[in-house]
């Protein structure tokens, strides 16, 4: 059974371990270099607020995804009513509804707090989150042709977004 809460400063070196996962494995996010805990501290620490918080899954008392709300295009006033989700699920717990248990409580979140739109930003490829994101009701607003450059290829950038 996964249970959902919000992430705490403790939950910092798992949460920067699954992010690690998704970097090593070059499917799922552009950032391209491994980091430290320590490294993603203060990021952690800017989600600690009520508006834009991270929600992090367990199973048996193990942290096994987490699921971010940030501000879009930071101190751009006119976007507070819009917000980016991001999620990463450790590879061996995909396909058991965790990222959907996740998007579930953070779907309660942005009701709480004024969050109208929401933005997830894809490979174009990743298959896996592009079905879910469906499934939840996201449609494509935006392609970026061929800006993601890595290991030696060119990928198609994605926006999937929903009005809530």
């Amino acid at each position: 059974m996964v249970s959902i809460r919000k992430a705490m400063l403790t939950d910092n070196v798992r949460i920067t371990d699954i992010l690690n996962q998704a970097i090593e494995a070059g499917n799922a996010t552009a950032i391209l270099e491994t980091f430290k805990p320590e490294d993603r501290l203060s990021w952690l620490q800017e989600h600690m607020g009520e508006k834009y918080i991270v929600y992090v899954a367990e199973i048996d008392d193990q942290l096994v995804g987490w699921l971010s709300l940030s501000p879009y295009r930071k101190g751009r006033q006119a976007f507070r009513h819009l917000a980016e989700i991001t999620y990463y699920i450790d590879y061996a717990y995909h396909r058991k509804g965790i990222a959907k248990a996740l998007y579930e409580k953070a779907l309660e979140h942005c009701r709480q707090y004024d969050i109208k739109d929401l933005v997830a930003f894809l490979y174009a490829d990743n298959k896996a989150s592009v079905d879910m994101l469906k499934k939840l009701g996201f449609t494509q607003w935006g392609l970026f042709p061929n800006t993601i450059y890595i290991h030696n290829r060119e990928l198609d950038h994605v926006i999937y977004g929903k009005r809530l």
